[in-house]
């Protein structure tokens, strides 16, 4: 059988109000066949019973009996996808329809490993659907044309790109021999996504048009935003991260600049956003992760790249 051209993995937990609606978007797509493979994390509400009336043969449904969060749901999913392409999606934000197709054409076009593009965020306390400002300047530099096809080499600033899943079209069969996959943790699982996605492309294609609207509801709160111990996923994370790179020595160095750099902003932002009785933990763990790095990384970031980055690694392991 013909597969089809893309596969939508739809990680879903406690979406009953809004993932048929998803589901259905993608469906109503004519311009490529799509199968939707949701996978269920253990809701506790009638999410599946939706999911289940949709009574599509393109719709797969992969319920998982504990909840392990979207990294792991991800990863099931991708094990089940059979389409040219994949996309990883959440039940929640609103796909670009006509992007996507175009990104679909681009890519058989262009025989690149994976399309990345911009995105919108729409926030309930805010009219602005613009991307967040770091994410902004880093694609204002490399988004030179309305398509680029680049190795990463000449783009690795997206590395610090923040690491949302759905904002990429990957091209399955070159991803399934790189072993990508999702982290285990229940927070911050995309970052070893995003990462893999890019140092194991061969080349990467930037379409400048935004694919996906991410929506954060009335009163809903990113994970991203939760101060409690979860926090402490974040190092967690950052350690599978940093342990894929290890046993890419050769991308390990070549991206160690744009990986450290990634480590001091982000441990900086999530220090101001967990509670007190964790701190010093969240600190201790931070250090030891940082004492991971390769002595001759950091030599070539202190002398031959840059300096100040050396500096606030060293100031950020002594916090």
């Amino acid at each position: 059988m013909t597969p089809p051209d893309l596969s939508v993995v739809i990680p879903m937990h406690n979406a009953s109000a809004t993932v048929v609606g998803v589901i259905e978007t993608f469906l109503g797509i004519d311009s490529a066949t799509i199968e939707v493979i949701v996978v269920d994390d253990a809701s506790s509400d009638d999410s599946l019973a939706r999911v289940r009336a949709v009574d599509d043969p393109r719709v797969v449904l992969v319920p998982l009996p504990h909840n392990h969060g979207a990294g792991i749901a991800r990863n099931h999913g991708f094990a089940r996808a059979t389409g040219r392409y994949v996309l990883f999606f959440d039940a929640d934000d609103q796909i670009h329809t006509e992007t996507l197709t175009t990104t679909l054409d681009a890519l058989d076009a262009s025989g690149a490993s994976v399309a990345m593009l911009p995105y919108r965020y729409r926030r309930p306390d805010s009219e602005s659907e613009e991307m967040n400002s770091y994410d902004i300047a880093v694609w204002t530099k490399y988004a030179t044309s309305p398509r680029r096809l680049a190795r990463l080499d000449e783009v690795p600033g997206l590395l610090g790109f923040t690491n949302y899943p759905w904002n990429k079209v990957a091209r399955t069969e070159h991803y399934r021999r790189t072993g990508l996959r999702y982290g285990a943790t229940q927070v911050h699982n995309d970052i070893l996504g995003h990462w893999l996605t890019l140092v194991d492309a061969e080349t990467v294609l930037l379409i400048d048009q935004p694919l996906t609207t991410h929506v954060v509801g009335e009163g809903g709160r990113n994970l991203t935003n939760r101060e409690s111990r979860a926090r402490l996923s974040l190092i967690d994370a950052l350690d599978e991260t940093y342990t894929e790179l290890e046993a890419r020595p050769a991308k390990r160095r070549r991206f160690a600049r744009q990986y450290w750099d990634l480590v001091t902003r982000v441990t900086g932002w999530a220090s101001g956003r967990i509670t007190p009785e964790v701190r010093d933990e969240f600190n201790l763990r931070v250090q030891d992760h940082m004492l991971r790095i390769d002595l001759g990384d950091f030599h070539r970031i202190r002398f031959r790249q840059d300096a100040g980055l050396a500096s606030r690694l060293v100031r950020r392991a002594q916090a």
